[in-house]
């Protein structure tokens, strides 16, 4: 934990998405203060037949319009709760760079959702969060306040 699930639609070179999950994370071991032996990114590419845009299938409206403004990353993180909303709008705002930078897609087009989890509710090797990190937890939240 922290976790980005990158969906974009397919078409980019390897060496693409591998920068894109090099520096969203880093974007997050910076912003967040992620252990880096913790991150979890990762990304999904989507056959452009099977992804809807403008009401029809992406593959469509690329045959009339730039990749750029035709695309729309869709970027699900999951962090756990007690980081600020500071840090939030600085880790939208950073993974929004990065992708707009390598994926060559406009800024508006990129959305990013960020899922806050309760300790409780994400478990780690069978145990959960707020017992195994209890001591992490209780210091971000006091840092928070």
């Amino acid at each position: 934990m922290p976790v980005a699930h990158i969906n974009i639609l397919q078409g980019h070179s390897k060496e693409t998405l591998k920068n894109v999950i090099r520096d969203v994370s880093q974007v997050m071991i910076d912003v967040l203060a992620a252990p880096k032996d913790r991150l979890e990114v990762w990304v999904t590419e989507i056959d452009p037949d099977l992804w809807g845009i403008e009401g029809q299938p992406a593959s469509e409206v690329l045959k009339v319009k730039p990749r750029g403004q035709v695309e729309m990353p869709y970027v699900e993180m999951v962090l756990m709760e007690g980081r600020s909303a500071e840090q939030h709008h600085q880790v939208i705002a950073g993974v929004t760079n990065v992708l707009a930078q390598h994926l060559g897609t406009e800024k508006n087009r990129i959305r990013v959702h960020i899922a806050n989890c309760k300790p409780d509710n994400w478990g780690i090797g069978g145990v959960a969060a707020a017992i195994l990190r209890k001591a992490e937890i209780e210091a971000r939240a006091k840092a928070a306040s």
